[in-house]
């Protein structure tokens, strides 16, 4: 092996380029015969409907979590474009500052 490295490493670049580009071609259609192949042999059993259901349960869930969790911030927080102003004087100016204030909701879990 370490011969045919050194007979390869002394060809031109151009050379050298196109025995990578037909090797990887070569692997690629390799491995690319074997996924054809193993898909070939679930299509047939029905397996891969199955496993495809299988595999959005969880993204079912999470996006179920995540609603969840919208739902129960915007039952705490309210209308976000709903706060209240309140106006707070300052002790040394005579203007008022006007801040936001958010009313919190307790949310009960069922």
């Amino acid at each position: 092996m370490h011969e045919y490295i050194k007979k390869l490493q002394s060809k031109s670049e151009d050379t050298r380029k196109q025995i990578l580009v037909g090797s990887l071609i070569v692997c690629m259609s390799f491995v690319g015969f074997i996924w054809i192949n193993g898909i070939g042999h679930k299509l047939g059993s029905g397996q891969v409907a199955a496993k495809t259901q299988e595999d959005i349960k969880p993204f079912a869930l999470f996006g179920q979590s995540i609603k969840d969790t919208y739902n129960n911030v915007t039952a705490s927080v309210g209308n976000i474009s709903s706060l209240k102003k309140v106006s707070t004087p300052a002790p040394t100016e005579p203007k008022e500052e006007e801040q936001k204030q958010i009313d919190l909701i307790p949310v009960e879990y069922q």
